[in-house]
């Protein structure tokens, strides 16, 4: 049986078209319909509105996501934290910001017991990062930056940051956002107000979901990862230069995450790599520590690692104070 290769060749042709129109809808409808109801896009969005305004921007991953409710301060702030977000992602955004915030005073960075594990820079792998290539933060020079980190890695992000179907865990996300739009159930998960994501006041601590969290996030002791720490200090010095103070503070977390990380990670080790280092120490203004400040008061955490609605409250109320302090302090430097 002989094969037309003219007929072989134009059926691969529409059955590519087919694939790239279906990619193209399946991108476009994320984009459009999906998308906007996420945490990321409508945290966004609020920031975009007031970016103008802001004084006090907290900045990070899940930890200060769930711990700062900025209406509580008494200054103009926004949380910009992301659920998973490392230093080098916190770097990007805050590069592609921080010109457009003419009244910005203090950036507020977190400091905890895995900021700087090898984990933090995996996480640059994962179904995520596309979002800081679909809304522009990473330039043509960054992506080179990070070629250098990831490998191709950072190639196929940028593909995937066209369409879910290109990413497994996006599509299965695409999928669930379809059926509840096809249900017309809410696509949105809760409220977003000033970046803070209202969450539950439940409490849900074990001990096991702390040894859980700890060996997801450390792989060995003292583990510090000289990519992270780079684009630290790269954030650090961005902010110097433009003349806004970096404050560093430790979120609270539970006695049982605390007595699992610090088996990897002291808190005296972090420091110590931290303050006591030239590259870094000149440029923090300010450091807060309350790690273990609630660490056996566990009605005020959702899990291990996060403060539920009311710890926020709490801690909230209690940065208050302290951020009041340091702002009335920059206002008196020439």
């Amino acid at each position: 049986m002989k094969f037309d290769f003219k007929i072989i060749m134009k059926g691969v042709l529409i059955a590519l078209c087919i694939y790239i129109a279906v990619l193209l809808a399946v991108g476009f409808i994320d984009r459009f319909i999906f998308e906007p109801e996420s945490v990321f896009a409508r945290t966004v969005k609020g920031f975009e509105e007031q970016k103008e305004q802001i004084q006090i921007l907290f900045l990070g991953q899940s930890d200060m996501k769930y711990a700062i409710i900025p209406k509580a301060m008494p200054y103009r702030s926004y949380n910009l934290a992301e659920p998973g977000e490392n230093l080098v992602a916190t770097y990007f955004k805050l590069k592609y910001y921080i010109d457009k915030t003419p009244h910005l005073k203090i950036v507020v960075l977190p400091l905890n017991l895995t900021s700087f594990s090898t984990a933090r820079l995996e996480w640059l792998r994962g179904k995520t990062f596309t979002k800081y290539f679909s809304y522009g933060y990473i330039t043509y020079q960054d992506f080179k930056e990070l070629y250098k980190i990831m490998g191709f890695t950072v190639v196929r992000q940028k593909l995937e940051s066209f369409s879910p179907m290109l990413d497994r865990g996006r599509m299965k996300e695409f999928y669930k956002n379809v059926k509840k739009w096809i249900r017309s159930k809410p696509l949105r998960a809760s409220e977003v107000y000033d970046g803070y994501f209202y969450g539950t006041s439940f409490s849900l601590v074990r001990e096991r979901h702390a040894i859980e969290r700890v060996h997801a996030y450390i792989r060995k002791k003292n583990d510090f990862d000289k990519d992270v720490l780079s684009y630290f200090e790269k954030i650090l010095i961005l902010c110097y230069e433009r003349g806004v103070r970096v404050v560093t503070l430790t979120t609270p977390m539970t006695d049982y995450y605390i007595k699992h990380a610090e088996k990897y990670i002291t808190k005296e080790a972090l420091y110590e790599k931290v303050f006591k280092s030239p590259r870094f120490s000149p440029y923090i203004y300010q450091h807060i520590d309350h790690l273990d400040l609630y660490a056996k008061d566990h009605a005020l955490f959702y899990d291990a690692e996060h403060l539920n609605y009311k710890g926020a409250t709490v801690f909230s109320e209690r940065m208050v104070s302290e951020l009041s302090r340091i702002m009335e302090e920059i206002k008196k430097i020439p």
